[in-house]
């Protein structure tokens, strides 16, 4: 399909499904409302903004005599060892790493070469240093379920699509509601009675005339074959007989739903209702891709305070994820990407923070792969990276190169099943390094 063929539906799309605007999203598509249920592969990014430092994290560092002081906690500890994967005893890292180390693979010295928030979040999630450029997500979701009404879902971050999809917020889960149930009942609490938001009468009146005006619309014999199709789909969805109708099953009741929680006396996440809206759409087959989003990490001061408990709910969050995911019969599908705009000095500032430094890391996991339980890439003391061969992913300063998000994106695409399909054709790296991080 052309993209101005793709960017004329989803005008028509869009035109059609203003009444779902209240999601806060950029409106989901119900063209093909009638799909089955996407069954396959399924992706996720969690993208912690601001910086991580993944030195106490999955780059660990200790302190080196006569430098600055790179980490506090190495002062009294070593580094540690799940598997194959070192990891700084910080935080809530050993049992996460004990936990969940044989499903993940750890690329280490990714350099964003950049020290600014806007092109390191760029960079990292779309492989470009430059504007224009779709996300994996993006990428995925329109590759995977183009159709589906929430193929692509963004909780904040990076969503960037190049135009090849559009992407949805399930924000407002009160206007999610009223979407999929427009009769829906609340419980009264003064009068102790379940009452309806709009009575079924109303909505019998709204639906009478509004089938009376598809009809009008379908007899008229200029229609194009594709207003048609459109016009049949958008009547098939509003009669709840398509597939948005599906979700409704699968959303939480408002008592059920996940509450934000407190990171630390400055900061909440609303993470555990990304986590659980996430898995209901991914159960629905409704949604392909989702980004999940959590900050915080741009820490100029108190670092060691905030990050102790920004690891510690990041690695909570990662396993609740699965832990949703292997209930919900789904976590076999999935592939998980985490990352972060960059990391943060090899050392502390005056106010005992730290700051912006463009070599960092990105961890891929899944249920039980075949290239779980390895570290690729590696950086010296100073968190400075070294070249690596792509084919052997070993050091290599004659003939190796230095990891860059390019390479993260395009083995991942590789391995997505995206490099040269229709999707990619227009944002293909070309020139660019083939590395088998994935075996």
């Amino acid at each position: 399909m052309s993209r101005g063929n793709m960017f004329r539906r989803e005008f028509l799309t869009k035109t059609m499904l203003l009444g779902v605007a209240g999601l806060t999203v950029s409106t989901p598509r119900l063209y093909g409302a009638t799909l089955e249920p996407h069954s396959g592969r399924l992706l996720v990014t969690l993208q912690a903004e601001g910086g991580w430092d993944v030195s106490s994290f999955c780059d660990p560092k200790v302190n080196q005599s006569g430098e600055k002081e790179i980490t506090n906690w190495s002062k009294t500890n070593e580094i540690e060892i799940a598997g194959n994967i070192l990891y700084a005893p910080f935080a809530k890292n050993s049992w996460f790493f004990q936990k969940y180390h044989r499903q993940m693979l750890v690329i280490n010295g990714v350099d964003a070469q950049t020290n600014s928030h806007t092109t390191g979040v760029l960079h990292n999630w779309s492989g470009r240093n430059a504007e224009g450029f779709p996300s994996l997500t993006a990428l995925f979701a329109a590759r995977s379920a183009p159709q589906q009404p929430l193929s692509y879902i963004n909780f904040g971050g990076f969503s960037q699509t190049g135009g090849i999809i559009r992407f949805s917020r399930l924000d407002d889960l009160q206007a999610l509601r009223g979407i999929l149930e427009p009769e829906w009942q609340r419980y009264d609490e003064e009068n102790k009675q379940q009452v309806y938001v709009r009575r079924p009468s109303d909505m019998a009146r709204i639906r009478k005339f509004r089938n009376w005006r598809l009809a009008r619309m379908l007899e008229n014999p200029q229609l194009l074959h594709r207003q048609r199709t459109n016009l049949e789909a958008y009547a098939d969805a509003l009669e709840s007989k398509g597939s948005l109708s599906r979700f409704k099953d699968f959303v939480p009741e408002e008592s059920e739903i996940l509450q934000d929680v407190e990171v630390h006396a400055r900061q909440t996440s609303n993470l555990p209702r990304q986590i659980q809206m996430t898995i209901a759409a991914f159960q629905s087959g409704l949604a392909s891709a989702a980004d999940l989003y959590t900050g915080g990490y741009d820490t100029h001061t108190d670092h060691d305070s905030q990050h102790d408990a920004l690891f510690g709910h990041i690695a909570d969050m990662i396993d609740l994820f699965w832990t949703q995911a292997g209930e919900a019969g789904i976590a076999d599908r999935i592939t998980m990407v985490i990352g972060s705009d960059f990391s943060r000095t090899p050392h502390y500032n005056a106010d005992n923070g730290k700051d912006h430094w463009p070599i960092g890391s990105v961890i891929v996991m899944e249920q039980n792969p075949s290239w779980g339980n390895r570290v690729v890439g590696l950086t010296d003391e100073g968190q400075n990276a070294y070249k690596i061969n792509p084919n052997t992913l070993q050091r290599d300063d004659a003939n190796g190169t230095i990891i860059y998000p390019k390479h993260v994106h395009k083995a991942l695409r590789r391995y997505l099943n995206l490099e040269n399909t229709s999707v990619e054709s227009n944002f293909a790296f070309n020139n660019t390094e083939d590395f088998k991080f994935f075996g």
